[in-house]
C-alpha cells in the first residue's frame, strides 16, 4: 500500500512538472503559380510568396515567481521542392533560448529577427514582391535576421508601447559578401581573431493602441573586418485603421561609409476589406540610389549616380478560408530609371533601365 502511494505521489509531481511547460509545433505551407518577368520571362510552381514555408517548435517553461524559459526552433521550407530554404542551417529562420517576466522584460540569445527586420515584416511585408524586398533594403534582406544576436524587450511600461535592444557579436556568416558586393576583408568578428566584420547593436520602438500605429527601428553593422565601414537602416511608419481601410506610411534609408549612395524609400499602402474574409490591398513605393549592378543585396551605387530611382507598385488581393487557410493573388510592377536594375523575386535582374513584373495565385496554410 505504502509502494502505491509513493508511485501516485510520484506520478502527480511529474504530471504538475510537465503542466508547467509546454513544446508547440507549428508551420506554415504556402505555395503558389507564378509568371515572373526579369531579365526573361519566368513561369513555374513557388513557394513563399504571401508567407515563407516553415516548420517550428517553440516552447515555455514555468520556473516559479512569474519567470518563464524560452526557445524557438523555425527552419524554411520550400513548398515546390521540399527543400530547406537555407543550405547548412538546419533552423535558418529562429534558433534562440530566453528567459522573460512581466515585471523584467525578455532577453533572446541566438539566431533571430533582427529589430528592424520584425518592424518591416510586421507592417509592410518581406517576401519576394514586397518593396522592402524588391528595394533590397537591408533591413528586408542583408540584415532581415542576425546570427549570434542578444535581443532585451523592456516590460510594457506605457500600454501599447514596446521597446527592445540588440547586439550582435558576428550579423552573418564568414562566407557573406561586404556591403559593395566584394569578398569580406577576412572572416566575421566570431571566427577571424581581429576581425570587426559582422558586429552589430540595433534598437527598436513601436506604439499599438486602437486604430494608430508608429514605430522606428535603428541598426549599424559592421561591414568590413577593419570596423571602419559601417552600414546603417533607419526604418519609420505609421499606420491608422479607418475601419473602411487601413492607411499605412513609411520611409526606409539604407547608407555605408565610403563612397556610396544612400537608398531611400519612400512608400504607402492601403488595405481595403471589400468583402467578409476578403482584403486587398494596394502599395506604392519609390526608390533612390536603387542599385544597378545586380550583384545582390549587400550593393549600394557610387555617390551621385544619375538616374538610379525606381518606382514599385504592389496589389494583394487575400481571401481567408478559415483562420488558417486563405488563398491569395498577388502582382509587382518596377519601373526602372536607366541607372538602376531593381527586380520582383529571385529572378536574374534585367538590364538596367528595364522593368520586372511578377503575378503570383496561391494557396497559404498555418498549422
Amino acid at each position: 500500500m505504502k509502494k502505491t502511494v509513493l508511485a501516485l505521489a510520484a506520478i502527480a509531481a511529474s504530471s504538475a512538472a510537465f503542466a508547467q511547460s509546454s513544446v508547440t509545433l507549428y508551420g506554415v505551407v504556402d505555395a503558389s503559380f507564378e509568371s515572373i518577368k526579369g531579365d526573361k520571362s519566368y513561369t513555374r510552381v513557388s513557394s513563399d510568396n504571401l508567407n515563407t514555408t516553415r516548420v517550428g517548435f517553440k516552447g515555455t517553461e514555468d520556473l516559479g515567481g512569474g519567470l518563464k524559459a524560452n526557445f524557438n526552433l523555425e527552419a524554411a521550407v520550400k513548398s515546390d521542392t521540399g527543400a530547406f530554404g537555407d543550405t547548412g542551417r538546419a533552423f535558418n529562420r529562429a534558433a534562440w533560448v530566453g528567459v522573460s517576466s512581466v515585471d523584467a522584460g525578455e532577453l533572446r540569445i541566438g539566431r533571430q529577427d533582427s529589430l528592424i527586420g520584425g518592424l518591416v515584416a510586421g507592417t509592410i511585408g518581406a517576401q519576394g514582391y514586397d518593396e522592402s524586398v524588391v528595394a533590397q533594403t537591408l533591413a528586408g534582406v542583408a540584415y532581415r535576421r542576425l546570427d549570434n544576436a542578444l535581443t532585451y524587450s523592456a516590460p510594457a511600461f506605457v500600454p501599447g508601447l514596446s521597446l527592445s535592444a540588440q547586439y550582435s557579436t558576428a550579423a552573418n556568416p564568414s562566407s557573406t559578401t561586404s556591403a559593395n558586393g566584394a569578398a569580406p576583408a577576412g572572416g566575421n568578428a566570431e571566427s577571424t581573431k581581429g576581425s570587426k566584420q559582422g558586429r552589430s547593436f540595433g534598437f527598436a520602438a513601436n506604439f499599438v493602441q486602437g486604430p494608430i500605429g508608429a514605430g522606428l527601428a535603428y541598426i549599424s553593422a559592421n561591414a568590413t573586418a577593419d570596423g571602419k565601414t559601417d552600414q546603417t537602416g533607419l526604418y519609420v511608419y505609421g499606420s491608422y485603421d479607418f475601419g473602411l481601410a487601413k492607411l499605412t506610411a513609411y520611409f526606409d534609408q539604407d547608407k555605408q561609409d565610403g563612397a556610396f549612395d544612400k537608398r531611400k524609400v519612400y512608400g504607402a499602402k492601403v488595405a481595403v476589406p471589400v468583402a467578409t474574409n476578403f482584403v486587398v490591398t494596394a502599395g506604392y513605393a519609390a526608390v533612390k540610389g536603387a542599385d544597378a549592378s545586380g550583384v545582390g543585396s549587400y550593393t549600394f551605387n557610387a555617390q551621385n549616380t544619375a538616374k538610379d530611382s525606381s518606382k514599385v507598385a504592389t496589389l494583394v488581393a487575400q481571401y481567408s478560408l478559415s483562420k488558417r487557410t486563405a488563398v491569395y493573388s498577388r502582382f509587382t510592377e518596377v519601373w526602372n530609371d536607366d541607372n538602376a536594375g531593381l527586380k520582383v523575386s529571385d529572378v536574374n535582374a534585367p538590364a538596367n533601365g528595364k522593368g520586372s513584373r511578377g503575378l503570383a495565385v496561391g494557396i497559404s496554410h498555418a498549422f
